[in-house]
């Protein structure tokens, strides 16, 4: 019989792990409980146990003080870690230390178990001369897995070739008897491991436990392997047929992740292929696929077959654009707000899945409003150091949403500023356009003319002119020419052409029609009339 003491800062949790497990059926005794890093250090002393299974956390010495101390002591005890999601950077010494598993709480029976069976397994290595042929058959089993795993992620890089790669898998006599393959790119989200509490050695710890979780998944469900891709993993999943419902896999898999492990993962699923030959083909799909992450929320699953449809219209991106720049203008912040929506949503579109044309794209409407308010006569006066930081900034965002809150707030700034920028200012800019009006009315004035004059752009002068007037430009032009075409009809002998080049018509015709339209007759008649 073996012995193990169990030691935890919970008596619910020391009390838990008795029921979990059936110990004498593995030939276990428990011989001690702890509380504390110190009493567990006590009892091992006393009762040299082959086995400890411990919290990494507890008061008075945690559980790394006392693998240290097993380790300076010699001691041929074994040590399970129990572990806490937030308590990983423990974990990293726990490994280095020679733990022979640790555990995320809640624990799982199966797990437990596992972890037991390896350290039985490694006291019996300890105690007993193993067979060469047992030695060499674990061998042989952990080396077939490596050699699975790099033939795997040669297939999926491309580097291989078909006819060795088909040498190896009949060398290593491989399971997978399903005739379709799918690649699932598994992506952690990186907003947890880049907030300065992770080191490379927690995020591997991380990468280590998802890549477990998955790897029991899909056996669960048939076969498949799991490897490293960097930070991120690819699940390889042999299944039966092509509509096989592979997104319920990767659905369980995100929530049992997100369950044990407390984080989130993005999950996108690459195009089923019916032969090992195509693997490469379902990984590019699904790695493709990934870049339309950027545009979700965390935590999605995504498929290939979603990208199919995707597309957008440069047009659409201009208007939606034009709307936007033109409401600030007009100082309309909730059409403002609503425009922006509409923005984001063409540019989500027309980035078709890169994050880089997103950024670009947003940048060049900031850009734009900018120019088109110093067209305007307002300068917003942002430094070349400003837009470098906000450049800076945008490409730091992991999420298309966070991208659109900080735009989003730099054009309701911008908006501020336009609606702080009226008063005596603008008071000053009518009077000068009511003057040039009264002094130019017999000349070609058009909006466009005029919004030069005071250096606008025409959509904002049409808009800032109806403001101050209540009436639209072209109407106000006609009004001062028709009545200065009465003062001149009524106090001059000036024939009817005449007047109308005088007062701006080059076409008598229309001048004719403009007047009675105002006046209801003809200006002979208006003029015989008044003097009658």
């Amino acid at each position: 019989m073996l012995n193990a003491i169990l030691a935890d800062d919970e008596p619910i949790i020391i009390k838990g792990l008795k029921k979990l497990v059936p110990w004498e059926e593995f030939g276990i005794t428990i011989i001690g409980e702890a509380m504390t890093g110190r009493g567990l250090m006590e009892q091992i002393e006393l009762k040299q146990p082959d086995l400890v299974i411990t919290d990494i956390s507890m008061p008075d010495g945690s559980g790394i003080d006392v693998i240290k101390e097993v380790q300076r002591r010699q001691l041929r005890t074994k040590i399970i870690f129990i572990s806490a999601y937030q308590e990983f950077s423990y974990a990293k010494d726990a490994l280095a230390f020679g733990a022979v598993d640790y555990l995320v709480k809640p624990i799982e029976k199966n797990l437990l178990i596992e972890a037991v069976n390896k350290a039985i397994a490694l006291l019996q290595e300890a105690n007993e001369d193993q067979s060469s042929k047992g030695k060499l058959a674990a061998y042989e089993q952990k080396d077939k897995k490596t050699q699975l795993e790099e033939l795997f992620d040669r297939l999926t890089q491309g580097d291989i070739r078909w006819e060795e790669a088909e040498r190896k898998l009949q060398t290593l006599n491989t399971m997978f008897t399903d005739p379709c393959f799918s690649v699932l790119h598994v992506e952690l989200e990186h907003v947890h491991l880049q907030d300065g509490r992770w080191g490379e050695h927690e995020k591997r710890l991380l990468v280590f436990a998802v890549s477990n979780l998955a790897d029991e998944l899909i056996h669960l469900h048939g076969s498949g392997i799991v490897i490293r891709k960097g930070e991120n993993l690819c699940v390889i999943v042999n299944h039966m047929r092509v509509d096989d419902d592979i997104q319920r896999l990767a659905s369980e898999m995100r929530d049992k992740i997100l369950f044990y492990l407390k984080i989130h993962v993005t999950i996108c699923i690459g195009l089923p292929v019916l032969s090992l030959q195509d693997l490469r083909q379902s990984y590019l799909s699904a790695v493709k696929t990934m870049n339309y992450s950027y545009f979700e929320n965390e935590g999605s699953i995504l498929s290939w077959s979603q990208n199919e449809q995707r597309g957008g219209s440069e047009q659409l991106l201009a208007d939606a654009k034009n709307a936007v720049i033109k409401a600030v203008i007009s100082k309309e912040k909730q059409q403002v707000q609503e425009l922006l929506g509409s923005f984001f949503e063409h540019i989500a579109i027309n980035a078709n899945g890169r994050k880089e044309s997103a950024i670009l794209l947003v940048y060049a409407m900031l850009t734009d409003l900018m120019e088109e308010m110093l067209a305007v006569g307002i300068d917003l006066q942002v430094s070349p150091e400003h837009r470098k930081d906000w450049q800076q900034r945008m490409h730091q965002f992991y999420r298309f949403s966070d991208l659109i809150d900080f735009i989003t707030d730099r054009i309701l700034d911008i908006l501020e500023q336009v609606s702080s920028a009226g008063g005596s200012r603008e008071a000053q800019q009518m009077k000068m356009i009511k003057e040039y009006i009264e002094n130019h009315y017999s000349e070609n004035i058009t909006l466009e003319s005029m919004a030069s004059q005071v250096f606008m752009n025409p959509y904002y002068f049409s808009s800032f002119f109806k403001k101050h007037t209540q009436e639209n430009f072209k109407q106000y032009v006609t009004n001062i020419r028709m009545k200065n075409a009465v003062r001149l009809l009524l106090h001059t002998d000036l024939l009817v052409y005449e007047i109308a080049e005088q007062v701006g018509y080059h076409n008598p015709r229309q001048f004719s029609d403009m007047f009675k339209k105002n006046y209801g007759k003809l200006p002979q008649e208006y003029k015989s009339q008044i003097k009658g």
